[in-house]
């Protein structure tokens, strides 16, 4: 080898490392307004634009950029805005994790339905009666609740490797704790799913096998699975209720999934291997009324079982809710108000 061929390798190895390291250097993540560099905690606003359906939105959003490179990690709250242990549970993490000491970034959407988290309202925006979590990836022109899931689709869903939707039964939804795993037919997305699923920690999966389609990914985890990045979606808490263990529980999977995925030291803790879903089964209202349940979350049922009722408003029962199969109540309505076409409960099968 030539003195000539040993000063060009050198140089070309030399600007190599140069580069790499230049990119480490300079890296920055901007997620809406907000711009953090490596090992910075930054928090701000992604801005919606106003609409005539509604004035401009500002959803809250923190990042975490580690000091050594990694995957980027997303995780959603309050896409439903009366759903506050997932909102309350990103709001702690945003304040314990430390940039030194994670690998890669970490974005923190804390509530993504601000209007009707402050209007208290149960799965629909106030301003357009839509629900966010049937919205995406949303339309840049489209109503207030359209506008929203643009945004997060372009700036959090576009930018991130993994995320991590988190829900609890709404202020009506008597809800047990589960996550669901969706099985899109791409074996190397559908492996990463799982291993993040299993990761977690919770005891209860549902596993979904449908591949969603252009048309039918209008959920959160649903358009991020579309893109070939693994997502799931939370649920822990129940009725609208702040109780620190469905806090805790999703803290404690937030770290798991993390260390799944090597952006913090040491192992998932698992308690338990997961029971697996495969199947659930809606039983929708035929009529508008006063719902009455007569069980809860988490009972096992038997096929026949009557596991509710729907009343007119002058006491006369007007629908039974029957359990189709045996299975086990993922979530039941637990207040009166019932619209025509609504699930009264879920029925899970193992």
């Amino acid at each position: 080898m030539t003195w000539k061929k040993v000063f060009i390798g050198f140089l070309v190895l030399t600007l190599v490392v140069l580069n790499v390291s230049i990119g480490l250097a300079t890296e920055t993540l901007k997620v809406g307004e907000v711009t953090a560099e490596l090992g910075e905690k930054k928090s701000g606003f992604i801005r919606v634009p106003a609409g005539m359906d509604g004035p401009e939105i500002s959803i809250p959003v923190t990042i975490i950029q580690g000091a050594k490179p990694g995957p980027v990690l997303a995780l959603t709250a309050g896409i439903h805005g009366y759903e506050y242990p997932p909102i309350l549970a990103l709001q702690r993490l945003g304040k314990e994790l430390d940039p030194g000491q994670l690998s890669g970034a970490v974005i923190l959407v804390h509530c993504v339905n601000v209007p009707s988290f402050f209007q208290r309202t149960v799965y629909y925006n106030p301003y357009d009666g839509k629900n966010m979590n049937r919205a995406f990836p949303g339309k840049i022109d489209g109503t207030m609740t359209e506008r929203i899931a643009f945004q997060i689709s372009k700036e959090v869903i576009d930018q991130c490797d993994y995320l991590i939707d988190n829900h609890c039964g709404d202020g009506n939804e008597d809800l047990m704790t589960y996550l669901y795993c969706t099985e899109t037919g791409a074996a190397e997305l559908d492996a990463k799913t799982r291993a993040l699923a299993v990761s977690y920690g919770f005891k209860v999966i549902i596993h979904e096998t449908v591949r969603p389609d252009d048309t039918s990914a209008n959920w959160c985890a649903g358009s991020a699975l579309l893109k070939d990045k693994p997502a799931l979606t939370i649920e822990s808490g129940k009725l609208g209720r702040v109780d620190e263990e469905d806090i805790a529980r999703i803290v404690k999977g937030s770290y798991n999934s993390l260390k799944h995925l090597g952006m913090l030291t040491g192992k998932p803790e698992r308690l338990f291997d997961p029971v697996w879903v495969k199947s659930v089964t809606y039983i929708r209202s035929q009529h508008q009324g006063l719902y009455y349940p007569l069980a809860h979350s988490g009972r096992h049922v038997e096929k026949g079982e009557v596991l509710g009722y729907l009343t007119d408003f002058f006491g006369n029962i007007i629908q039974h809710a029957v359990a189709p199969h045996d299975g086990i109540i993922m979530y039941i309505i637990a207040t009166p108000p019932m619209s025509k076409g609504e699930p009264l409960l879920k029925i899970g099968r193992f």
